[in-house]
């Protein structure tokens, strides 16, 4: 292809849905300090104590005195430890997080579903379309993989173009976009191909997903063999301490973090956690536990994994860089801002290029003014939607009750 080919193509990949792709790219950007801007929002979102060790026993003492007669759904404690521990709890037939210092177990607050996280990771995932609001996000990564490729070509000697300085920003002058566009996308070049590359990567997940077709590592038998075993309705569950003392037990080198409880007395409870892996996400390591009496029913190890669910479990951290704490997220997000400054002006160019000649309903065209329909939509139904979380009418947890 000749170079004003590949212009063409350039610009059209960067056009033909550019502000989705801009919101896809600043929300994306966000999301990987969401939790930090609750952090900074409100102090119930802040841990007192950075202590890697977990307190089960203070964290389930202090959810007795406070929630009497609540069950527990889970308790996530992340990865960071300055940030809260939540427990999800069915509380009045109503869902309700409570935040606590995990390494205490003292009260930090509570509150609903809703959140900034929360509202983050629905509008960029999937813009809160469901099936196909994920598979136009995820379209997207082709877009961008052709936007990578294509700009090699559209940068004559672009590897003498890393520190070469750019001309003075003027809001008319095309040229001194262009060189700001130019520079921000060479020293982003490893993070647009790592963009690219997982999100080729959620593309293909979500067809297998669909397609129902196994991809993962398969669940041990033992718990299929559970789920076929009748309901004791007399079962009493155990609580979280035994739980994650039996798991210890099994796996003494996994760092708890996350502990579900099933809807049923045939269901496992899994324990999931970290054990110095590299790039795995929290799925990785896990200890499926008989909720009843303990036993361990299954164990899985991340250092133990096959090729395609070591992928699986590589891409989130990835993705989002959360994989060693606040400072490979702090250079996420400014490489997701610069990428989403390129993918801005990109734009703008463009406009400045035509604006004269075109009037704004033309230069968007059908796919640009479907685009912004969709992202307006989208801000709209996330809006509406990302605070409703239904609790389960049966859960297996045992009902929480004063100490006396």
């Amino acid at each position: 292809m000749k170079a004003k080919s590949w212009f063409n193509l350039h610009s059209w990949a960067g056009l033909f849905v550019g502000v989705l792709l801009f919101v896809i790219c600043f929300s994306g950007t966000l999301a990987t300090l969401s939790h930090e801007i609750e952090y900074l929002s409100d102090k119930k979102f802040r841990a007192i104590s950075n202590s890697g060790e977990t307190n089960y026993i203070a964290i389930e003492h202090t959810l007795n005195k406070t929630y009497p007669s609540a069950q527990i759904l889970y308790i996530h404690r992340h990865k960071q430890d300055y940030l809260a521990t939540e427990v999800a709890l069915k509380y009045h037939d109503e869902f309700l997080f409570v935040y606590l210092d995990g390494a205490t177990g003292t009260w930090l607050g509570e509150g609903k579903w809703a959140r900034v996280s929360r509202f983050l990771r629905n509008w960029h995932m999937n813009l809160s379309l469901g099936w196909i609001g994920k598979l136009i996000v995820t379209s997207l990564s082709l877009l961008l993989l052709v936007l990578f490729i294509s700009s090699f070509y559209v940068y004559r000697q672009w590897w003498l173009g890393f520190f070469k300085k750019p001309s003075q920003l003027l809001k008319t002058k095309r040229s001194s976009w262009a060189d700001w566009h130019k520079l921000l996308g060479l020293w982003s070049l490893w993070f647009i191909a790592v963009m690219s590359i997982t999100g080729t990567w959620y593309l293909i997940e979500h067809g297998l997903q669909t397609a129902r077709i196994d991809h993962y590592v398969a669940e041990p038998s033992a718990l299929r063999n559970l789920r076929k075993v009748p309901v004791q309705e007399s079962s009493a569950p155990l609580h979280v301490a035994t739980l994650t003392h039996k798991a210890l037990q099994a796996f003494s080198s996994l760092d708890i973090r996350y502990i579900r409880y099933g809807k049923k007395a045939n269901q496992a409870v899994e324990v999931r956690g970290y054990n110095n892996d590299i790039l795995l996400r929290l799925r990785a390591n896990r200890v499926y536990l008989h909720p009843t009496t303990g036993v361990v029913l299954g164990i899985q190890k991340g250092e133990n994994l096959p090729i395609i669910a070591r992928i699986k479990d590589t891409a989130d951290p990835l993705h989002f860089g959360n994989f060693a704490g606040i400072g490979t997220k702090l250079i996420w997000t400014i490489f997701g801002l610069a990428m989403s400054f390129i993918s801005a002006t990109g734009m703008y160019m463009s406009w400045l290029r035509v604006k004269r000649k075109v009037t704004l309903t033309k230069w968007l065209g059908v796919a640009g003014g479907a685009a912004t329909v969709l992202v307006v939509a989208s801000v709209i139904v996330t809006s509406v939607s990302f605070s409703v979380r239904t609790v389960p009418d049966l859960l297996f947890a045992p009902a929480l009750a004063r100490p006396k």
